[in-house]
């Protein structure tokens, strides 16, 4: 059954607590995905008496984008130490947690209908902003405080879960690049990416959610810790193009353009069908016992450096293929880079296992919140 929806005026209260003894200096500003996150703000000369100050079991919200972002950045405050936050946000908590437990509230929060009916009450401004009034008006299912903890205490299990595993891939990859820079520090060749890779841009088509074609991987989609390929559009292409454009096992591909320039990712085996869109390059060794050994060339911090150091010259970076080919890097012989994949492969099989249990995770956990409003 159901349970009694109540509006959030109800249960929320604006707090108005400035940094007036200038407790902190640590500015926080909150992203569309609803996390605190440090402040990009110039606040150099700026009076930080007048921000407000957040502390644990708060929460902030930033109401002037919502038009342009159709998200609404709100979150919820659970550092021990306080932090301050611009003072155009709105600062609320709950006004009684024994009927209204903040965590199941941000929960609500996280839901993509929440972010349409804010949506549908933007202002008329360039940016479309939203009102104090119209979000204590928004109507929120209500159920019992034992009910709501129950589904918080689900949720945090799985939060958890993904948590673990993904300090666990992070110990792998660390493992991995300690193990190739250590690798390639033994040899003398040296040798530069275009002599030994090919690169090709990728494809010109718009994306579509509709599932028709193939999974059209972007610089959104690997500019995340990882490929998400659930989230990954689709785009309608030929059969001639397939082939051309089709993504493989140990193809690396690099954002050629925008602020993520030079950032790169080496495919697995479990890979969907897919094609790559065109702000991107594939940059594929031409000796296929080099896909490894490359691949984490590529991928590393080393790379990165190099290419947002050399992709200036225009007021958006570019990074094409003469200049990623510039790069350069110790090259072994055949047979000691087959023994270098057999130990780097385990590696990288079990980072993308538990990438893929991680993407499982957060699916449930997405449905969880999706699902509240039949509690």
């Amino acid at each position: 059954m159901k349970s009694n929806y109540d509006i959030l005026g109800n249960h929320i209260r604006l707090v108005d607590v400035r940094n007036k003894d200038c407790v902190t200096d640590k500015i926080l500003g909150i992203s569309i995905d609803k996390f605190f996150m440090p402040s990009v703000a110039n606040v150099i000369g700026t009076d930080l008496s007048r921000y407000k100050l957040i502390s644990k079991g708060r929460f902030a919200c930033n109401p002037m984008h919502l038009g342009r972002d159709e998200r609404l950045p709100i979150a919820l405050y659970d550092e021990d130490k306080p932090a301050i936050i611009s003072p155009a946000y709105f600062m609320f908590e709950v006004i009684d947690n024994a009927i209204l437990d903040e965590n199941y509230l941000m929960m609500w929060f996280r839901r993509p209908e929440f972010d349409r009916i804010c949506w549908f009450h933007t202002d008329g401004s360039v940016r479309g902003g939203i009102t104090w009034e119209d979000i204590c008006r928004l109507e929120f299912p209500l159920p019992s405080i034992e009910e709501q903890r129950k589904i918080v205490n689900s949720y945090n299990v799985i939060t958890e879960r993904i948590t673990l595993k993904q300090q666990i891939n992070d110990n792998l990859v660390a493992q991995t690049r300690a193990f190739f820079k250590n690798f390639s520090t033994q040899f003398s060749t040296v040798g530069k990416l275009k002599d030994y890779c090919t690169m090709q841009y990728g494809y010109t088509e718009t994306a579509t959610n509709i599932p028709i074609g193939s999974k059209f991987l972007r610089i959104t989609d690997i500019a995340q810790k990882h490929i998400d390929w659930k989230t990954v559009p689709y785009c309608p292409i030929t059969v001639e193009n397939h082939k051309k454009y089709v993504l493989s096992e140990g193809d690396v591909v690099v954002a050629r353009t925008g602020a993520t320039v030079g950032s790169a990712k080496l495919l697995g085996k479990n890979i969907p069908d897919s094609v790559f869109a065109s702000f991107l390059v594939r940059i594929k060794p031409i000796n296929p016992i080099y896909k490894y050994y490359f691949g984490l060339a590529i991928t590393s911090p080393e790379f990165l450096e190099f290419v947002q150091t050399n992709a200036g010259g225009s007021a958006q970076p570019q990074a094409n293929p003469p200049l990623l080919g510039e790069f350069e890097i110790t090259i072994p012989d055949e047979k000691v880079v087959s023994l270098f994949n057999d130990k780097v492969s385990n590696f990288l099989n079990l980072i993308e296992f538990n990438e893929a249990e991680i993407s499982k995770l957060c699916e449930v956990r997405n449905l969880m919140v999706k699902m509240l409003s039949s509690c």
